[in-house]
């Protein structure tokens, strides 16, 4: 599979599931998403909007993960992982055209705390599921 990477607009909006197995993505305290939601030591897994709406896009991932299997889904405009100087990597998959990741932007793959608390804090919750 080729990796070509446009730059995405700063304007788009790049979409990721919580899951329930994963209890440390969600700040319990806060009741919204903790840092660890956007550490990953292999790149924060995301979804473009790709201009679809945001049942389109909400649809997808119940689709992809069902709804039991969900906490939240969040949201975060590619313009505030510019501004922390994170990278954006279009990564389609067979199965999902809108893959993308996101990266530290420094030669490095994981996000750095920083980073991360900072995009915890800046994405916005999308749906929320029975928590």
């Amino acid at each position: 599979m080729s990796f070509l990477n446009p730059k995405i607009d700063e304007n788009e909006f790049l979409y990721r599931a919580i899951k329930k197995s994963i209890p440390n993505q969600w700040d319990i305290e806060k009741n919204r998403p903790s840092s660890a939601l956007f550490k990953d030591s292999k790149g924060v897994s995301v979804d473009r909007d790709g201009n679809r709406n945001k049942r389109e896009i909400v649809t997808s991932f119940l689709e992809r993960f069902g709804h039991t299997e969900l906490k939240a889904i969040v949201n975060i405009r590619a313009g505030h992982c510019y501004e922390k100087d994170c990278s954006i990597l279009y990564r389609p998959l067979d199965d999902n055209p809108f893959h993308a990741e996101i990266h530290n932007g420094n030669g490095k793959v994981e996000l750095t705390k920083g980073q991360a608390r900072f995009l915890a804090k800046n994405c916005t919750i999308v749906e929320q599921y029975d928590l």
